[in-house]
């Protein structure tokens, strides 16, 4: 895992000074560039395979024709060499070394081949054509920058910002998605000028041209139609085989590799799994203390995570999740490049600091079971929602209007608040659409500027993700639909960004064995009724957990991983509520409606309506203004 940038643009004194060291935490195994003509290509190296210096990048074809930087793993690597060796003679062990053979024997095609998580930059120097590639999923970040001839990328948004004549013009309707999601789904970030390159996607740029570029997706979304099994138990049977495949390909690393074990059932499968295929490894775990009250929807997972501990025989090291989030905020938000309005990050930074601490560079993550295989409320929310469809508008509405006038400040009825604010939609898709909402958009709107709503906010950010699944999951189950819409945007966008930049905070690279192709693929093709029995959610990895884990991890309640954002808003981040939400300051600023941002934080303060999660993303969108507009 490491650090990748480039840029291209006539200001040659720029491209001889710049390292781009912005990106500096992500490889603290090595640095490297390459220049040519108006393009420059910077590498900073994490070394996983191939410690040796055969691995330095960028990496140089025998013929002096192409130039690679990449930033992943590429878990298929091996069986790609076993067709590429009588082609190529292999001078390391590394990936990279494959993904640049495999370029040059396939190109484009070749992304197609690979099972991995990675975003990569391939220059070739007689066509002088860069092209930049993301994995299929995203779980490897990539920004880019395009205005006029300049163009520059790189793993972290951070490292664009001294770019020449950047333009820090903002894009107001991402603000917007911080605080109806927050997160931002979808390419945009809070730049208008700065993208994401979607995953699964190419962008090619010509440095006789680079006025224009193009973008072509080499990975179509895996199919979606049932695959019939002949029994419930061939089914769990074929899971398993895959599972094991999968943990074992994404083990494979030069250094030690550790495991996040919360004491859920998605990492403990995992780390069943691991301890299965390799009995007498000595492993270690790293787990949260999350003592929280129940009212802000967590438990504590320590007494979980410590009996899977001992089944498995894992040395268990232990944080406390206490945070001192005033003075972390900050910090988060700049590690993030987004100011996504969420704890866990924090949390996740903090087993990160521990592994690398204790010389381990890689963990196996559970992030993706909920997505492939069915894990959050708003699953099981479809089910009622099939009924609901069958009731007239107008008894809808009453039921809306009913459910809404009790307090929303319980955490059940908080649940009941946001079901009910979408009974009055026509369309099951809507309502899918609506569950990943923290704030509907109208209230959403009316926290802008007059001048800003009229000018940038006249487009629900929801209607892109309805259009997209309306369009493109077209045949597909209401669960379908909706795991679809998790894998597209909830996952990529919030958990794989916090995942991979606090991760890489530590130089830490975090691997998610959920999100294997091969495995989406698979879970893709499940007939809903082995994702979700009744309101049994995940039904598929229970079942396959059964051989391997004892009920209490298996059949135990969802918990939240997070921190206490209510009592935040309520007592610690007083001061800052005081200080950037300020009326005559929002004035001054001139984005944000104060007497909207009042009625929003009394309301919260009132317990009239649970507001404590977008007043959050209110502060982290501040912050992250003073730290990259300022």
């Amino acid at each position: 895992m490491c650090g990748i940038a480039g840029f291209i643009t006539s200001d040659l004194d720029f491209l001889q000074a710049t390292k781009a060291d912005a990106l500096a935490h992500r490889g603290p195994d090595d640095f490297g560039t390459f220049e040519h003509e108006r393009l420059k290509l910077i590498h900073y190296r994490l070394s996983i395979l191939d410690l040796s210096p055969n691995g330095h990048q960028p990496m140089i074809s025998p013929d002096g024709r192409f130039a690679l930087i990449y930033n992943g793993e590429l878990y298929n690597h091996l069986e790609l060499r076993k067709q590429l060796n009588s082609r190529f003679s292999f001078h390391s062990t590394s990936d990279a070394e494959t993904v640049l053979y495999a370029y040059m024997e396939w190109g484009t095609k070749a992304f197609c081949l690979f099972n991995g998580i990675f975003a990569l930059a391939i220059y070739d120097v007689f066509k002088h054509e860069l092209i930049l590639v993301r994995d299929p999923l995203g779980v490897k970040p990539l920004y880019y920058y395009h205005q006029h001839d300049a163009f520059a990328f790189a793993s972290e948004l951070k490292a664009l910002i001294d770019f020449p004549g950047f333009d820090k013009r903002l894009d107001f309707s991402s603000f917007a998605s911080f605080i109806q999601f927050l997160y931002r789904p979808g390419s945009s970030t809070p730049f208008l000028k700065v993208k994401k390159l979607p995953p699964g996607t190419c962008l090619t740029i010509n440095l006789d041209r680079p006025q224009s570029f193009h973008l072509d997706a080499y990975y179509q979304w895996p199919p979606i139609e049932s695959k019939p099994f002949e029994s419930e138990k061939k089914a769990v049977d074929a899971l398993e085989q895959l599972m094991c495949q999968v943990v074992e390909r994404q083990m494979l690393a030069d250094v030690p590799v550790g495991f996040f074990v919360s004491g859920g059932i998605d990492s403990s499968l995992l780390a069943a799994i691991a301890r299965k295929i390799y009995p007498q490894r000595p492993f270690i775990g790293f787990t949260i203390s999350q003592a929280f009250e129940k009212a802000e929807g967590f438990s504590d997972d320590l007494p979980y995570a410590r009996m899977i501990a001992r089944q498995l025989d894992f040395e268990l090291h232990e944080r406390s999740a206490q945070l001192d989030i005033d003075n972390e905020l900050d910090s988060m938000v700049w590690m993030l490049d987004e100011p996504q309005a969420d704890a866990a990050p924090l949390l996740l930074e903090r087993m990160s600091a521990e592994a690398r601490k204790l010389g381990i560079p890689v963990l196996l993550s559970g992030i993706g079971g909920d997505d492939v295989f069915s894990g959050y409320r708003r699953h099981q929310a479809l089910k009622a929602d099939q009924f609901l469809t069958l009731l007239p508008i107008g008894l809808r509405r009453a039921m809306k209007w009913t459910l809404q006038s009790a307090s929303s400040m319980h955490r059940g009825l908080r649940r009941m608040h946001r079901f009910a604010d979408g009974l009055d939609f026509e369309s099951l898709e809507q309502r899918m659409v609506h569950y990943m909402e923290w704030l509907p958009w109208m209230d959403v709107q009316h926290l802008f500027s007059k001048d800003i709503q009229q000018a940038y906010l006249q487009n629900n950010p929801s209607l892109e993700l309805l259009n997209d699944v309306q369009t493109n999951v077209v045949s597909g189950s209401p669960l379908q639909k909706a795991l679809y819409l998790e894998c597209r945007y909830f996952v990529p966008d919030h958990n794989l960004n916090y995942s991979d930049k606090m991760g890489m905070k530590h130089a830490v690279e975090i691997r998610v064995p959920y999100l294997d192709k091969e495995l989406i693929e698979f879970g893709f093709q499940l007939p809903d009724a082995l994702r979700m029995k009744g309101l049994s959610t995940k039904y598929i990895l229970r079942k396959l957990a059964e051989r391997y884990l004892p009920k209490e991890i298996i059949h135990r309640s969802k918990t939240g991983f997070g921190g206490p954002v209510r009592k935040w808003i309520s007592h610690d981040l007083r001061g800052r509520i005081q200080r950037d939400l300020d009326k005559q300051f929002l004035l001054e600023q001139g984005i944000f409606n104060p007497d909207a941002v009042q009625s929003l934080l009394n309301q919260n303060d009132k317990h009239i309506r649970d507001l404590a999660y977008p007043i959050f993303a209110l502060l982290t969108i501040q912050s992250w203004l003073k730290q990259f507009r300022n």
